[in-house]
C-alpha cells in the first residue's frame, strides 16, 4: 500500500459570456493612495482634537476607522484576490478580546455601558493596527510616514511652545480646560503631551542617524528630534521626561549592538548634550521645577491608588471587574481623601489587571513579548534600509511609552494609544511582504 497522498484535481468550467474583468491597475494605485492618506489623516488628527477624548472626536475616530476599513474591503473586491500580511500580535489581540466577549456573555462586568464604551475604542485600534500592517509591507509608504509624522511633531512642538508662552492656559488661545488643568499643546494634560512626543522623537532621530538621506536632510530631521526632546522636559512631565531618558539609552544600546559600533553611542551622547544646550538656551529652571515635590506627591497619590488597585484585583483576580469600569468601581476602595474625581489608576498595567483579571493581563504580557521577540529578531537579520530604520524608531518610542505607562494613563488617552498600536503593528511588521 502505498503512503503516498492521493492527488486533488480541481477542474472549472465557464461559461463562454461570462467576462472576468481584470482590475485597473490606476484605480487601484488611487485607492491604495487614498487609503493611505486618510489613514495618516486620522492618526493625526486624534492629537489635534485635544487626545481625541471628547464623544465627538472619539466618534470621528470610530468612524474613520470604520471607513478605512471598507475601504481596504473594497480595494481588495476590486484587486479579485485578497492579500493578507501576518502579524505576530493578532493572536494575544484576539485572546485580549476573548476575555471582553467572555465579560460580557457572563455578566462579570459591573456597568455594561462602560465595558461597551471602552470596547469601541479598542475596536478602533485594533483596525488601525491592521490597517497599518497591510499598508507598511511597502518601504515607501513607510519611508513616506515616517518624514510625515516627524514634520507633524515638529509642528505641534513649535506651536506647543509658542501656545504656553503666550496663551495664558488657553488651549489654542480661545478654550479654558473645564478642570484647572497643567496644559501643554492641545493637550488638557502635559503628561499626555509627553507620551505623544516620546514616540515621535525616536523617529527623527532615527533618520537623522539613518545614511539614506542626505546630510541636509539628517539635520533637519535631527533638529526637528531635538526641539521635540526638549518639549517634553518644558512641559514638565515628570514621568515623560524619565521615560525619554531611558528610551535614548535602550536607543543607544539597540542600534550599536546591530551596529556593532560606537558610533550611536557618541551619536545619543551628542544630542543629550545639545538637548541640554538648548533647554538651558530656553528656561532649565522651569524644567526641575516639578521635582522638589516628588516623594510627597507619590506617597499620597500613584502609589496609594496602586495599593487601592491590588486590593480590587484580590477580589476578581480572573476577568476583573470589567473593562472600563475602574472609576467606577475606584470609589469603594479608595484609601484616601481627596476632591478630585480619579478616573484612571495612574499605571496601565494595574488599570488592565482590575479591569480584566488575570487572564487580561496574560494576553497584555502575550502582545508585549510577541512585540520584542518579532521587532528585535527581525532587526538581527535585516540589512540597511527604511523599513529597519523605522522599526528601529518604532519600537524606541514604544519603549518610552510602556515605562511612563507604570505612571500614567497614556493609554486610555485615543490619540496616544491609537500612535502606540501603529507603531506596534511597524515594528512587528514582517520584512518583506507575504500574502
Amino acid at each position: 500500500m502505498s503512503n503516498t497522498p492521493p492527488v486533488i484535481t480541481i477542474e472549472a468550467s465557464f461559461r463562454e459570456d461570462k467576462i472576468l474583468h481584470q482590475p485597473d491597475s490606476n484605480t487601484l494605485r488611487n485607492i491604495d493612495s487614498a487609503l493611505f492618506w486618510g489613514f495618516c489623516g486620522l492618526l493625526l488628527f486624534g492629537p489635534l482634537a485635544f487626545g481625541a477624548v471628547e464623544p465627538w472626536s472619539i466618534a470621528v475616530l470610530q468612524a474613520g476607522a470604520t471607513l478605512l476599513f471598507l475601504l481596504w474591503c473594497a480595494r481588495q473586491y476590486l484587486a479579485r484576490a485578497i492579500a493578507l500580511n501576518p502579524s505576530p500580535l493578532y493572536l494575544p489581540m484576539a485572546s485580549f478580546a476573548t476575555v471582553v466577549v467572555a465579560q460580557w456573555i457572563f455578566r462579570i462586568t459591573c456597568y455594561a455601558n462602560a465595558t461597551t464604551t471602552e470596547a469601541s475604542n479598542y475596536y478602533v485600534f485594533a483596525i488601525l493596527i491592521f490597517i497599518a500592517i497591510q499598508l507598511f509591507a511597502s518601504e515607501s509608504r513607510l519611508r513616506t510616514f515616517a518624514v510625515v509624522i516627524v514634520c507633524f511633531g515638529f509642528a505641534l512642538a513649535l506651536f506647543a511652545i509658542l501656545q504656553n508662552l503666550t496663551s495664558d492656559g488657553l488651549l489654542y488661545w480661545v478654550r479654558r480646560p473645564r478642570f484647572v488643568s497643567p496644559i501643554y499643546g492641545p493637550y488638557v494634560n502635559r503628561n499626555h503631551y509627553a507620551g505623544l512626543m516620546e514616540m515621535l522623537a525616536p523617529v527623527g532621530l532615527a533618520l537623522c542617524f539613518s545614511r539614506l538621506f542626505s546630510i541636509a536632510m539628517r539635520a533637519l530631521f535631527g533638529f526637528a528630534a531635538l526641539v521635540m526632546g526638549a518639549t517634553i522636559f518644558l512641559s514638565g512631565s515628570r514621568g515623560g521626561s524619565s521615560a525619554f531618558i531611558a528610551e535614548m539609552i535602550f536607543f543607544a544600546l539597540l542600534s550599536s549592538s546591530l551596529k556593532k559600533s560606537r558610533r550611536f553611542h557618541w551619536g545619543v551622547a551628542a544630542f543629550f548634550l545639545a538637548l541640554v544646550a538648548f533647554l538651558f538656551w530656553i528656561d532649565l529652571a522651569s524644567v526641575f521645577d516639578r521635582w522638589s515635590g516628588m516623594q510627597d506627591e507619590l506617597q499620597a497619590g500613584r502609589l496609594a491608588i496602586a495599593r487601592d488597585c491590588l486590593k480590587m484585583f484580590a477580589q476578581r483576580p480572573l476577568l476583573g471587574w470589567g473593562l472600563g469600569t475602574f472609576p467606577t468601581i475606584y470609589p469603594q476602595f479608595r484609601s484616601f481623601y481627596t476632591d478630585f474625581f480619579i478616573n484612571q489608576a495612574h499605571n496601565d498595567y494595574l488599570q488592565i489587571l482590575v479591569e480584566t483579571g488575570l487572564l487580561g493581563g496574560i494576553a497584555m504580557l502575550w502582545f508585549i513579548a510577541n512585540l520584542y521577540r518579532s521587532c528585535l529578531g527581525r532587526l538581527r537579520n535585516s540589512h540597511a534600509s527604511i523599513g529597519s530604520t523605522v522599526r528601529l524608531a518604532a519600537i524606541t518610542g514604544c519603549t518610552g511609552l510602556l515605562i511612563h505607562s507604570a505612571a500614567d494613563f497614556n493609554l486610555h488617552i485615543p490619540a496616544n494609544a491609537a500612535m502606540f498600536y501603529v507603531l506596534c503593528a511597524i515594528a512587528a511588521a514582517p520584512s518583506e511582504r507575504r500574502r
